[in-house]
């Protein structure tokens, strides 16, 4: 090989790596994801961040995009509302509603499901056998929070809106309420680990009905036409079973 050759040769592997370099895909945006404490799917560090079956399946779901992920503490219902507004990309966790739907794309599948149940003191009287014995008794939900359509839209029943779960524990530990709704997903992992087993228990009254938990993204983001390529991902992730190995790793804990 002579000088001019190798000199020729050598142009060319620099001009193919700055090729490469150029026209490699970039991160494509910084998704903002809205959420709020709810254990085991997001809970609270020692440090303040957040961390969870959610925030697993958040980084994961924007690595395979090629995305960053920036998760954004909020109060519920605020996640909710900046859902609305466009301000947020996306929530995990969220229950799919009519109403949602309107500022609110979903993911084609659930990637957890749980399911709504009663609690009450262990020393409460009154067991909740069938739906008819919530009668009477005053029931602490989460603000807007979506559990079983009877439930929801029953305006019969003594209903108190709080905005956290931990809420309606303490107040029912303290017997402000008589019972409380809520996930069994998360408010048996609470009772545990916040301190109140052996006397917070689950009624025997369990609703047909399944909490499904969809990824929801704002219709005012530019996200929503990539929800596609979301749901491929997602299915991937359901299917292959790694959404069950990390929630088995915190139901573990």
């Amino acid at each position: 090989m002579n000088k001019h050759t190798f000199i020729q040769g050598l142009f060319f592997i620099v001009l193919l790596a700055a090729c490469f370099v150029f026209t490699a895909p970039a991160k494509c945006r910084t998704l903002k994801a809205a959420t709020d404490y709810w254990p085991p799917f997001r809970i609270k560090s020692s440090n303040g961040t957040v961390r969870g079956i959610d925030i697993d399946l958040l980084r994961l779901l924007a690595e395979k995009m090629g995305d960053d992920i920036k998760i954004d503490r909020l109060p519920w219902a605020r996640c909710l509302y900046y859902l609305k507004r466009g301000a947020e990309d996306l929530m995990t966790g969220v229950a799919k509603t009519d109403e949602r739907s309107k500022f609110m794309v979903f993911s084609d599948i659930p990637y957890y499901s749980c399911a709504p149940a009663f609690y009450s003191r262990c020393d409460h009287r009154k067991v909740v056998k069938k739906y008819e014995d919530l009668k009477g008794q005053s029931i602490g939900y989460t603000r807007d929070s979506a559990y079983f359509f009877r439930f929801d839209h029953d305006r019969g029943l003594k209903k108190y809106a709080e905005d956290k779960e931990i809420q309606l524990l303490e107040m029912l530990d303290a017997r402000r309420l008589d019972l409380i709704i809520g996930t069994d997903c998360q408010v048996d992992y609470d009772i545990v680990h916040k301190g109140f087993k052996g006397r917070i228990v689950k009624m025997p009254y369990k609703p047909e009905d399944k909490v499904n938990l969809y990824l929801g993204v704002s219709r005012k983001s530019d996200l929503a036409d990539r929800m596609d390529e979301i749901n491929k991902v997602l299915k991937e992730l359901v299917n292959s079973g790694e959404i069950a190995h990390i929630a088995h790793s915190y139901f573990a804990e």
